[in-house]
């Protein structure tokens, strides 16, 4: 009987020779293991997620996440922190997602090799959930830094496995349905067809324009400080704390809302003392004070808006340390947070009376996402040195390197303040906006901090830097905090404009060291440079 070959499908017919082979061989894959491998692991990692967020267990991608940003060099972190803003958490966190949701496809992959072995659908099932969540307890958390078992996570021992494995026994039971009871129901197995195959594609493409589409509102959010008047500008002097910036190494925050706190929150005060002793309440001492500071990251652009000013309210820190007696060699402030993040100033910036415990943030109890139930509040250091969460205070023998320094930020103690980690002084525009169209005579505005040395002066150009005159300056709210600036402007004609501010620290009267001119990145030392803005004025 003659050969009679079959009639070339309609793909052949469409598609070119190599990319119809390529299909071919694409399609022999366990496509279908794989897939029911990533929907049956969604739900698994769903409920790990559940469970962390209520204190009951941990979360894989954000351990990982966790564990990658703390090994990154400060410098590569750097170029994704100005190239994407928040957008690089995002991206992590997306990355770490797809890579905990490609495991389980990956292990369904073998599903019908461990059935023809085991003969006994409950025993398979037992090892797809076993094995994943030993794997993950006895290699994976170890190897994430979080100890044997997860012992170092917040959850401890107990939480870790328990979430694992109910989250691997959920993952495990969905596969079961699929490459079981489904797989019963259909043995012909299934086959995409022409049409079904573009509309999974076209699917794929519209949910990955939609990702696109929202880490690009991320990263292009706008990053500038900014107010819609200077009436605004001086309402908000004080910045609201829902408005108030926030930076945190975290994926997620540590759990610590009050009704938790109020029986787990200890303070310890130790290191090089004459004596340790363990706080659980600062509230209820007659030592508190009040102070108006302003906060500024260490990330922060030139013009950025990861800056705010807070009425805080706290201990003074260096009454704390009187409490426990400084030994003999300690010139280091160490401070340990919830989270595992640790900073350290040096002897005499915690003894200033400037630094507190604070407690409180614009008349009432700091928020979680503020460092409840206690932070640090330092003057002249950029945010990095204001200790959230805190659960430590050790004196040292220093210096003393935290989590960011390790990383290469702020070692540099050649800057104006004369130690690592000062802030640079600095003006920013703030009002109007940047390419704002105006008419006629306009006031222009801003803020201009030094840290802990104060501004003496702010000047600002309407001609790209060439000639300068000053602005008039409110009083300071506090010898901490950003003082605000105004420069009524009538511009001399249509056009576009180049509007440049710049300060100099000190106090009226007595000026000091002028801001830098020379731009420079935030990393290492924290960002320097002129800000400007482009104005276009109608005729």
């Amino acid at each position: 009987m003659a050969n009679v070959q079959a009639p070339p499908s309609r793909w052949s017919r469409v598609l070119p020779p190599v990319i119809t082979r390529f299909w071919a061989r694409l399609k022999r894959l366990p496509w279908m293991r794989f897939a029911a491998g990533i929907v049956a692991g969604a739900p698994g990692l769903a409920l790990t997620f559940v469970m962390r967020m209520v204190g009951l267990g941990v979360f894989l991608p954000e351990i990982a996440v966790d564990f990658t940003v703390g090994r990154i060099p400060g410098s590569i972190e750097s170029f994704f922190i100005r190239t994407m803003g928040e957008g690089a958490k995002v991206l992590a966190i997306v990355i770490a997602l797809v890579v905990f949701l490609l495991i389980p496809g990956v292990t369904a992959l073998p599903y019908r090799w461990v059935e023809k072995r085991v003969r006994n659908r409950w025993l398979v099932f037992a090892l797809y959930g076993l094995v994943p969540a030993a794997i993950t307890l006895v290699v994976v958390l170890p190897l994430l830094d979080v100890g044997f078992l997860g012992s170092r996570t917040a959850a401890g021992t107990f939480g870790a496995g328990f979430s694992q494995l109910l989250g691997a026994f959920l993952s495990a039971s969905i596969l079961d349905y699929f490459l079981v009871d489904v797989a019963a129901r259909h043995p012909e197995g299934f086959s995409l067809s022409r049409r079904q195959f573009i509309a999974s594609v076209a699917i794929l493409i519209a949910a990955a324009a939609v990702g696109v589409a929202g880490l690009s509102a991320l990263v292009t959010r706008p990053a500038r400080l900014l107010f819609a008047s200077v009436q605004e500008m001086r309402a908000k002097a004080i910045t609201p704390t829902d408005e108030f910036y926030v930076v945190t190494k975290n994926v997620l925050d540590p759990d610590l809302t009050p009704d938790v706190q109020e029986g787990r929150w200890r303070l310890t005060v130790d290191g090089l003392v004459t004596k340790t002793f363990d706080l659980t309440a600062l509230e209820g001492r007659a030592d508190s004070q009040e102070e108006i500071a302003t906060l500024e990251c260490v990330s922060n652009e030139v013009g950025g808006n990861l800056i705010s000013t807070a009425r805080w309210r706290g201990i003074p820190l260096a009454n704390l340390l009187a409490d426990v007696g400084i030994a003999s060699g300690a010139d280091w402030v160490a401070f340990t947070c919830a989270d595992g993040y640790t900073v350290g100033v040096p002897l005499g910036k915690a003894m200033n009376p400037s630094s507190i415990v604070a407690l409180e943030m614009n008349f009432e109890r700091l928020r979680p996402k503020h460092g409840y139930p206690a932070r640090i509040i330092v003057p002249g250091l950029y945010g990095m040195f204001h200790a959230k969460w805190l659960t430590r205070i050790e004196l040292v023998k220093g210096p003393f390197s935290g989590f960011w320094q390790q990383k290469g930020w702020t070692n540099s103690d050649l800057l104006p303040g004369g130690e690592r980690g000062s802030i640079r002084t600095t003006a920013i525009i703030a009002t109007p906006a940047h390419n704002s169209v105006v008419s006629g005579s306009v006031t222009i505005g801003g803020v201009a901090f030094a840290g802990d040395r104060g501004i003496s002066l702010v000047e600002v150009s309407t001609d790209g830097g060439v000639t300068w005159m000053p602005a008039d300056l409110d009083p300071a709210q506090s010898p901490l905090s950003w003082v605000l600036w105004t420069f009524p402007w009538t511009p001399p004609g249509g056009g576009s404009y180049r509007i440049v501010a710049k300060a100099t620290e000190g106090t009226p009267g007595s000026p000091g060291n002028a801001q830098e001119s020379d731009p420079a990145p935030p990393f290492p030392n924290g960002a320097a440079g002129y800000d400007s803005i482009a104005l276009l004025v109608s005729e």
